[in-house]
């Protein structure tokens, strides 16, 4: 069904909320460590009493910021506006194109776009995955939890093995501390992993390009499925320069927050697979557009963290060979958390995309 056919009516009231959420333990990468998920909510209401949950999130620090710009520069206009979320993300990005286009604005934006998404699918009775054309059924999920640069190699060995036996199809594991370091152990988590499952490397933009093509060609001999991000975020000469001299596939995007940076990529031929996260990229209206033109130049993409939103995604589309499980924070302050099953996940058929907040309270930030 196409939002302008809906009939859907407009939004009347917004409100927003900050939520901490505290990790089980702190998680390092090769560029940081955070203990805290921040979750920024958004309700919208439409005149016809519909209420539609949007969210968007930070690892420790900046929710507050991002609150404030969604007090301040967008709910102020949303008042009136149709439940039809390309024209309201269209109208608030024309609003604060002066701000720009990145980083806070789209974090918001997001929160936004997500909430009215979810308020049309409660107007129309469909589940997100439906709303967007596509047939609800089990998503596959690749495990990232396990693999925290923290962890010994010993502890990553261990966590492959169970990583296979509870059925995801591969593991990713985060590399970026030093190349003989990551050499050793990414060759003991390939030789536990069993020869069907894939692996994947998080360099979390850590790596000068010697250092990264240094990896690969010691890893040549390894079956890896993708290296993520070795390189600092908007380097796409770089990109494409190191995805000619190695082997081994390229996957970025997660740290970028509009339509135009993946397409720079995808122009450069600076990639294999794209990976947007549906609230840094701006929400469910840019995410399709991402991933339709991935589809065009023949890519495949594999979204970064909230997996309840990106499994409706996934649905949708044709060219996602599966979706991140990340870790389990959100869980946390959702009524009815979604269940992964021999590693896949099925979205929510509730109208929407699904979710909803209960018990959260004690989560509030001040």
């Amino acid at each position: 069904m196409s939002e302008s056919a809906s009939g859907a009516g407009s939004i009347e009231t917004v409100d927003t909320s900050l939520y901490r959420v505290p990790n089980e333990q702190t998680l390092e990468d090769a560029t940081q460590s955070f203990d805290t998920l921040e979750i920024v909510a958004l309700t919208a209401e439409s005149d016809d009493g519909h209420r539609g949950l949007g969210f968007t999130y930070t690892i420790g620090r900046g929710g507050a910021t991002v609150k404030r710009f969604l007090d301040d520069e967008l709910v102020p206009l949303l008042e009136g506006q149709p439940v039809a979320p390309r024209a309201v993300r269209s109208a608030l990005r024309g609003e604060t194109t002066f701000i720009g286009r990145e980083g806070i604005s789209e974090f918001a934006i997001a929160a936004v776009d997500i909430a009215v998404w979810d308020l049309l699918g409660k107007h129309t009775g469909l589940p997100l995955c439906e709303l967007l054309g596509g047939i609800r059924e089990p998503v596959t999920m690749y495990e990232t939890d396990g693999g925290w640069l923290q962890y010994d190699a010993d502890t990553l060995v261990e966590n492959a093995r169970e990583i296979a036996s509870d059925g995801f199809a591969g593991m990713k594991m985060k590399v970026g501390s030093s190349v003989d370091r990551d050499v050793d152990r990414v060759r003991a988590v390939r030789d536990a992993l069993p020869a069907d499952l894939h692996l994947m490397l998080d360099g979390n933009c850590s790596y000068t390009v010697p250092e990264a093509r240094q990896l690969a060609n010691r890893l040549d001999d390894v079956e890896i499925t993708w290296f993520e991000e070795p390189l600092l975020k908007g380097n796409y000469a770089s990109y494409a320069d190191l995805r000619r001299r190695v082997n081994v596939p390229i996957a970025t995007g997660e740290n970028f927050y509009n339509e135009t940076q993946f397409q720079q990529v995808i122009d450069r031929n600076a990639v294999d697979y794209l990976q947007p996260d549906v609230c840094r990229v701006g929400g469910i209206t840019p995410w399709m557009t991402v991933a339709d033109q991935a589809a065009t130049s023949g890519l495949s993409v594999s979204p970064h963290y909230i997996e309840p939103l990106h499994a409706h995604l996934a649905c949708a589309v044709d060219n996602v060979p599966y979706i991140e499980h990340h870790s389990t924070v959100l869980d946390e302050l959702l009524a009815k958390p979604v269940e992964v099953d021999d590693g896949r996940i099925l979205p929510p058929d509730r109208p929407g995309h699904g979710m909803s907040f209960e018990d959260v309270e004690q989560y509030r930030a001040a």
